[in-house]
């Protein structure tokens, strides 16, 4: 667990502890004056949906531990968002925080899951399902550039239907991946990594598309 309870036998040392951990979250970040939210849009094609979870770890590292008597989110390494599906394309948003106390512990954005569900033809029981995941880094890596900003960073994904069910088996083979700049597709669920001052008061789009690689019964 990432985050657990522990009990401080000290109270002045946990306040030092936080105004240390949001100066150097500050500082490391770079983005004191942003926005702490991104707004993320799920753009879908008709009769699919989406469940996004965003993943949260403490922002130095290791495991925070929260006081006996913490009575916050039971769940504080996530956040999940739901984007039903719709007769027809559709896209959703949400404001998503970049980074949040949780008692003494500051909780960055690591990354994003999520989790594609489609219906196959015009059947609502025939579905498939297929996952993509996004990283978020806070910190610069060694001789590593600040990240370019930019409005609105897109995660183009494709999904293509793989041949029939199982005999007597509703669920179809869904594969979903990611389309790079030159619209080829990634190997594997990963989106690739952004920085969170890429996200920070800016857009995320998650654009997914769907190919359907074999006939229809």
């Amino acid at each position: 667990m990432l985050f657990s309870q522990h009990v401080y036998a000290i109270p002045v040392v946990r306040a030092l502890r936080t105004l240390l951990l949001i100066s150097l979250a500050m500082l490391g970040s770079g983005c004191a004056m942003m926005s702490n939210y991104t707004t993320l849009k799920t753009q879908m094609p008709a009769q699919f949906s989406v469940s996004t979870t965003a993943h949260y770890s403490p922002l130095f590292g290791g495991v925070c531990l929260l006081p006996e008597d913490y009575a916050g989110d039971p769940e504080p390494e996530r956040k999940d968002f739901y984007s039903p599906a719709h007769a027809q394309p559709f896209t959703t948003e949400f404001e998503v925080r970049v980074s949040y106390n949780v008692a003494d512990c500051l909780a960055a954005l690591s990354g994003f899951s999520f989790l594609i569900q489609g219906q196959h033809g015009t059947n609502p029981k025939e579905f498939g399902m297929s996952t993509v995941e996004l990283e978020v880094e806070t910190f610069l890596r060694e001789d590593e550039e600040p990240a370019i900003r930019l409005d609105e960073q897109v995660l183009a994904v494709r999904c293509h239907w793989k041949g029939a069910p199982r005999e007597g088996s509703t669920v179809h083979d869904l594969q979903c991946f990611g389309v790079d700049a030159n619209g080829k597709e990634r190997k594997g669920p990963q989106l690739g990594v952004l920085k969170n001052r890429q996200l920070q008061g800016l857009t995320l789009r998650l654009q997914v598309s769907v190919v359907d690689d074999a006939p229809r019964s």
